[in-house]
């Protein structure tokens, strides 16, 4: 009996001892915005790239080897200035055999000529019959053919010859090369672009949530930090993405208006910043974009049930709930709510990861309205 008591004595110590080591797991840290209804304002910023409005990206009419670039990135060419050169080995040699055909040709045929003045003037004197007149006429007009085929020939040997040589199209810049010497290029396949022409624009990547607030002959605001500008511009054209899977339009934007001094102070590739005038200033609940999330249920988010100061530690314990809302318009890196919000509401906008409806969190922050 004293045994079986001892035994009895230290597992009741060693339970004791297992529970005082168990100790509850820290609440996790959430930090939380109020909702409020407010007023986002209707213009939105928007990155983009100052262009030349004429890109001219010249290529080769026929494929060969490049053989050098005449000019450098950056510099100022004339109209009808050598460019670029292929290797043209094998297009002089075909020139060259174009010529000897040629000249083949054109004896032959001056050969057929006089049999057939030859023949002529013997059938007018009788002294041979019109069959020997009629052979020396086809022949003539044979070797005339073949005269006539040789120099098409040789002007087509000359042309592809010239094809070899790129020249530029009017006064420009070298804004591009995309090929070296010693590259083999296929016809067609561009090789330099330059930037033609005063005119200038700004390009940029329209996204979905604008494309209904834009068309051609809104007026933009455009700012260039590196030249200290501000200008005026006006959206030109709106096209169609270009890869399927991008969801973005690309925007064209004209600068009107400037002066000798501001173009002079300008350059293509320069950082632009465009302003987009919208539809008015909207009112409603607007929450950062990175508070809403989304599973196979639709968009929700986590609002917190605070309820007392944490026991022991910062901040305040609450309980997350998850709230199915309806997404409206998108301005910026805010996003409406049109549904399932209302003022006063704890917003988690911070430490989403792993949350779940029903959980216990401590909030980090005292509220901060949900303002812009």
């Amino acid at each position: 009996m004293i045994m079986r008591g001892a035994i009895l004595m230290a597992l009741v110590l060693l339970v004791g001892c297992a529970e005082e080591r168990v100790d509850e797991a820290p609440l996790r840290p959430v930090r939380t915005l109020s909702v409020a209804v407010s007023e986002v304002d209707a213009a939105r910023e928007l990155p983009g790239r100052l262009e030349a409005a004429a890109n001219r990206r010249l290529s080769f009419r026929v494929a060969g080897q490049l053989e050098a670039h005449r000019v450098a990135v950056g510099e100022t060419v004339a109209a009808g200035q050598l460019l670029a050169r292929l290797e043209a080995t094998d297009l002089r040699l075909q020139r060259d055999r174009a010529r000897s055909a040629l000249a083949g040709a054109e004896a032959a045929a001056a050969n057929a000529e006089a049999e057939w003045q030859r023949a002529r003037r013997l059938f007018e004197a009788g002294s041979a019959p019109a069959r020997d007149l009629d052979a020396a006429r086809a022949q003539r007009e044979a070797a005339l053919a073949r005269r006539d085929s040789a120099r098409d020939a040789l002007a087509l040997a000359e042309r592809q010859l010239s094809f070899t040589r790129l020249e530029a199209p009017g006064d420009c810049r070298v804004a591009t090369r995309l090929a070296e010497a010693g590259e083999n290029v296929a016809a067609g396949l561009p090789v330099l672009v330059l930037a033609c022409g005063d005119e200038l624009e700004v390009r940029a990547a329209l996204s979905e949530d604008l494309l209904g607030e834009l068309s051609a002959g809104a007026p933009v605001r455009v700012h260039l930090p590196l030249a200290g500008l501000s200008v005026a511009g006006e959206v030109t054209e709106i096209g169609l993405p270009v890869d399927p899977r991008q969801a973005t339009w690309p925007l064209r934007v004209a600068l009107s208006g400037l002066s000798s001094a501001e173009r002079v102070a300008l350059r293509p590739g320069m950082a632009a910043e465009l302003t987009l005038p919208l539809n008015g200033p909207q009112s409603g609940i607007w929450v950062p974009m990175a508070a809403v999330q989304r599973d196979a249920r639709g968009a929700y988010v986590y609002v917190a049930d605070v309820e007392a100061p944490a026991s022991g530690g910062e901040g305040r314990e609450a309980t997350i709930r998850r709230r199915d809302v309806e997404l409206g318009d998108q301005r910026g890196e805010r996003m409406r709510i049109d549904a399932g919000l209302a003022e006063g509401m704890s917003l988690v906008v911070a430490g989403m990861s792993r949350l779940h409806d029903g959980q216990r969190v401590r909030v980090m922050d005292a509220h901060r309205e949900a303002r812009q």
